[in-house]
């Protein structure tokens, strides 16, 4: 790590600190850099490229079966597979060399994901470009709710693409650089939202696919919150293409450039030739 991640006494800041664990979350012994996979099971006796066996599904109200033989090496919970086993959201599988399974769903459907300690996505990821922490990037909020049951149309950057759907709370406004605006917020899960946003810099200095801040679910009874766009991330399908993230929905375009927050993965071979400048964690 940089030494520009430390204060004057080298003690690490706030900032700096909720950095380091971004960089662990990606990069770490269970980065999500090394998401290798994403597949849908929908077919009677499927099979996924990435790793061994036969896979069946009945529909998320029914039953994900595997079916592999002793010999390919795969496990589920700790225990060998020989034939058919039934899977569920709290299966853990493992596959030869080191790859790792889980299960998922979206839409109704199952999804395998796969993680593979190997991965060139993993191993060659050496930073995340940002630009320097800048309290004018942080702003006060006034955090809106909408009607309940709001939901809001995305697409899915699957391989086809799909829509999908998320519920979404509420908008958050707030004036920035002499102008009002507001954003959109998708609930994520418990008290926590995601806003997925473009702005001046989208296709050039960040992802054409924007950026996201995850922020926690307001309690102020007035409403009032905090957006520091310093702790804007890149979405994980720049790390991954395992990743199905969404895209913006059009209401969340900022027209100003947002200046702060992280730019884009550094990945080695960009290192080797000298593409990647600035601090990388």
């Amino acid at each position: 790590m940089s030494s520009d991640c430390f204060g004057s006494d080298g003690a690490l800041t706030e900032y700096d600190k909720w950095r380091q664990s971004r960089w662990e979350e990606m990069a770490g012994p269970d980065g999500k850099a090394g998401r290798i996979a994403y597949r849908l099971i929908t077919e009677s006796g499927q099979e996924v490229p990435e790793v061994p066996g036969r896979w069946m599904s009945t529909g998320y109200s029914g039953s994900l079966t595997l079916t592999a033989a002793r010999a390919e090496g795969v496990s589920v919970d700790g225990q060998g597979v020989d034939g058919v086993v039934e899977l569920t959201s709290t299966s853990r599988l493992s596959f030869p060399g080191g790859r790792r399974g889980t299960i998922e769903e979206l839409r109704g459907a199952h999804v395998l994901v796969v993680w593979d300690p190997a991965a060139p996505t993993l191993v060659g990821l050496r930073g995340i470009k940002a630009w320097p922490w800048d309290p004018a990037w942080a702003v006060e909020a006034e955090y809106r709710p909408a009607d309940a049951g709001r939901l809001l149309e995305v697409t899915r950057l699957t391989s086809p693409s799909m829509r999908d759907t998320f519920p979404a709370p509420g908008d958050f406004v707030f004036d920035l650089r002499g102008e009002r605006h507001t954003l959109r917020a998708f609930g994520v899960g418990d008290d926590t939202l995601l806003i997925t946003f473009t702005d001046g810099t989208s296709g050039t200095d960040t992802p054409g696919m924007g950026r996201w801040l995850i922020l926690p679910q307001p309690k102020d009874a007035t409403g009032r919150a905090r957006i520091d766009f310093n702790r804007a991330v890149v979405p994980h399908h720049m790390f991954s293409a395992a990743f199905p993230c969404p895209l913006p929905p059009r209401e969340n375009h900022l027209l100003l450039r947002i200046e702060a927050g992280e730019r884009a993965p550094v990945l080695e071979e960009e290192v080797a030739v000298g593409t990647a400048t600035g601090p990388a964690v």
